[in-house]
């Protein structure tokens, strides 16, 4: 009996024990602890780390379980392409060719990023043109291009998959929002004016990343949206070798060269009107002497 006894309160020693352990266990799971923002790779400037106490470590600590669940649901979301491209259009009528695109890229809900007008010396206009146009209607706008009358001579695709890149600064960017708004939370609990200024100090830093990250997002974000076509179109007779009517066009070519020499050899000749005038002017003093020398030598024979 004794034994029982004592064996029962050994056990219940013991158990006393284990439950004040696991108390102090707790009491040290929850200590101050080091809380920063871990350094990311579009920021230069690695944040301070602040000291966290109980339960604002804690809550500071729920933000990553968070990014978590942000990574893993990335496999489902949408691909981001960006897509561009390079045409060139050969044209017999360039002006009327340039009003169609511009018509077709009205309705395509497009619009031209840059566009550039040059003449050449035979008065061949040609077009240097950069578009935008909806990502999804790029394919129909290109089907429309080379079902026209003009003559595509040559045409590029490309496609970049940025869609790692994307989500992974999405990602990054809700975080960086998250403790952000936890450091503005922190600013009324500042124990002191040093806390205070670091704190102020980490939600500045975090502020300059989340508008950094916001610009690429925001560049990315029109890239993939909108894709980007750079065409240049001209006239047939400015790529003679590739041109569909070659030989009539050296023809034409011809004639208008004649044409030009013969007007050059005018403006020639009428460049030349002063040296007409004193030519004219001495022609017309010899021919007067002579006649009056012609004049003097008759009136001599008859005198004798």
């Amino acid at each position: 009996m004794k034994r029982t006894t004592i064996a029962l309160a050994l056990s219940f020693v013991l158990l006393a024990s284990a439950s004040c352990n696991q108390s102090r266990e707790q009491e040290v799971s929850m200590p101050e602890m080091d809380y920063a923002v871990s350094e990311n790779k579009d920021s230069n400037v690695a944040p301070k780390s602040i000291r966290l106490k109980g339960s604002d470590a804690a809550a500071a600590a729920s933000v990553a379980p968070a990014e978590k669940t942000i990574e893993r649901s990335q496999t489902v979301n949408k691909p981001k392409i960006i897509r561009e491209g390079n045409i060139s259009i050969e044209s017999k009528d360039v002006k009327t060719s340039k009003k169609n695109l511009d018509q077709q890229l009205k309705q395509m809900g497009g619009y031209y990023e840059r566009e550039s007008a040059n003449t050449d010396n035979n008065n061949r206009i040609s077009y240097d043109l950069v578009l935008r146009i909806p990502s999804d209607k790029l394919d129909g706008f290109l089907t429309s291009v080379e079902n026209g009358k003009d003559k595509i001579t040559s045409k590029s695709l490309t496609s970049e998959d940025v869609s790692l890149q994307y989500y992974d600064l999405e990602s990054r960017l809700k975080s960086k929002r998250a403790y952000l708004e936890r450091y503005q939370a922190m600013v009324s609990s500042a124990k002191n004016v040093k806390e205070l200024l670091e704190i102020q100090e980490q939600i500045r830093q975090l502020q300059e990343e989340i508008d950094s990250s916001e610009s690429v997002m925001r560049n990315l974000s029109g890239q993939v949206n909108y894709s980007s076509l750079r065409i240049n179109l001209f006239d047939y007779q400015s790529n003679l070798p590739m041109g569909s009517n070659s030989f009539w066009s050296r023809v034409k070519s011809s004639f208008g060269f004649g044409g030009d020499l013969i007007a050059n050899i005018v403006l020639g000749i009428i460049g030349l009107w002063p040296i007409f005038l004193i030519g004219s002017v001495v022609v017309f003093l010899i021919l007067r002497w002579r006649n009056r020398r012609k004049v003097r030598f008759q009136s001599r024979n008859q005198s004798l």
